[in-house]
């Protein structure tokens, strides 16, 4: 308990399985919150907690590939709180469509929200860091789909592979200034998101869910915690000595 005590971190994705998850935790671990989704209002775990009147939260909803939102977010956090120590850039959305098939638009809208947003979102909470000078971690949730290739999802793994190597290359031109950067590679996490994007498969979503299973050398899908405690860990000063690490936690899926 308390690891992040006296730490502030920004959330994003908050209103997903894991971001709900995330939240949760990391106010249960000391944190004060702020909390953002494409909602404009939050739903869940998050909600609850804001109507219990929690002073160590905060949301605000809106479209992470508006750039202005990304500034206001930033800006209302430091406000709010008065620093930032923490970035766990969890929101990502994913699209399921063969390679040949997939658009343009599609493409485009994909890397917006995996890629480029969460660039740009480190880039501003890194600038207030390397001010403040008391150094900071930033953690990317990627995708073990950015390690290995599945069928239908050549976007959504190309913008995962993306996010592990930004991390890399994050770390190496921000540990000077104290700031870690690292990224986890979850396997199939049991969430609406995979839900959605077998439902969009048009395919049995039993058979599916089965196969998925199997894929992991636990025979199982992760749970929403073992993810996030992966995350919080990252986040507090017991990883003090890991940057640039990419990090699958996948119940031995890339074992194989």
């Amino acid at each position: 308990m308390n690891r992040l005590k006296n730490k502030v971190a920004l959330i994003s994705g908050a209103l997903g399985g894991q971001g709900q998850v995330a939240v949760a935790k990391f106010i249960e671990e000391g944190a004060q919150v702020f909390a953002t989704d494409l909602a404009p209002s939050p739903h869940g775990e998050v909600a609850s907690l804001l109507e219990s009147g929690s002073d160590k939260l905060a949301y605000l909803g809106g479209d992470l590939c508006d750039s202005e939102l990304l500034d206001q977010l930033v800006n209302m956090a430091i406000t709010k709180f008065g620093q930032i120590d923490v970035l766990f850039s969890n929101h990502g959305v994913m699209v399921g469509k063969p390679f040949l098939d997939t658009t343009i638009e599609e493409l485009d809208r994909v890397l917006a929200i995996n890629l480029r947003a969460p660039f740009l979102l480190s880039q501003l909470v890194a600038k207030q860091m390397v001010q403040r000078g008391s150094g900071g971690s930033i953690v990317h949730n990627s995708s073990v789909g950015g390690i290995v290739g599945f069928p239908t999802m050549a976007a959504y793994g190309a913008s995962k592979a993306g996010l592990a190597q930004l991390a890399r290359s994050m770390a190496t031109d921000l540990a000077e200034y104290g700031i870690r950067v690292n990224a986890i590679c979850p396997g199939v996490v049991d969430t609406p998101m995979p839900e959605r994007y077998v439902e969009g498969l048009g395919v049995d979503k039993q058979t599916v869910f089965q196969e998925m299973e199997q894929m992991h050398l636990m025979k199982r899908l992760g749970r929403p915690e073992e993810i996030v405690n992966l995350a919080l860990f990252l986040a507090s000063d017991e990883s003090s000595f890991m940057t640039g690490s990419v990090i699958p936690i996948d119940g031995g899926l890339t074992a194989i």
